[in-house]
């Protein structure tokens, strides 16, 4: 006979077996939701700040991928307004870049990458934020 050591039931002898087994699921499947909590709590609480290459702009965005704060440098002034532009939005997607990354280490620090759950709240970002294909090489 094998032992199935994924299924904590599959070794159950008598009542007692079951009572633990049944406890040991309880316990594991609370401290499963706790953690799955405390990584999307910590998800939620995240803010990310991204700068385009040159300095002159600033993003701060919430956890959800919103801009909750610009700062401009005064170069910014001498700018043509479509330049101006392209600095905010690489500011805005180096922000996005930030809040991807951290959204990543808070989530595998509570929990297991591969999990539903855990890939499900980094998706929620990489949606807002998605990450370039690698480029294929011939």
């Amino acid at each position: 006979m094998t032992v199935d050591n994924d299924n904590p039931f599959a070794d159950i002898r008598g009542p007692e077996d079951a009572r633990a087994a049944l406890a040991d699921w309880k316990e594991r499947a609370e401290q499963r939701a706790a953690d799955a909590i405390a990584a999307s709590e910590a998800v939620q609480e995240l803010t990310a700040v991204g700068m385009d290459a040159n300095g002159a702009v600033a993003v701060k965005l919430n956890s959800s991928g919103a801009v909750i704060g610009v700062q401009f440098a005064p170069e910014l002034q001498r700018m043509q307004l479509r330049h101006a532009e392209r600095q905010f939005m690489e500011a805005y997607g180096n922000a996005g870049k930030v809040l991807l990354k951290q959204a990543r280490d808070a989530v595998e620090a509570r929990l297991d990458p591969g999990s539903p759950t855990a890939r499900a709240l980094v998706d929620s970002i990489k949606m807002r934020f998605p990450e370039p294909e690698p480029e294929e090489r011939p």
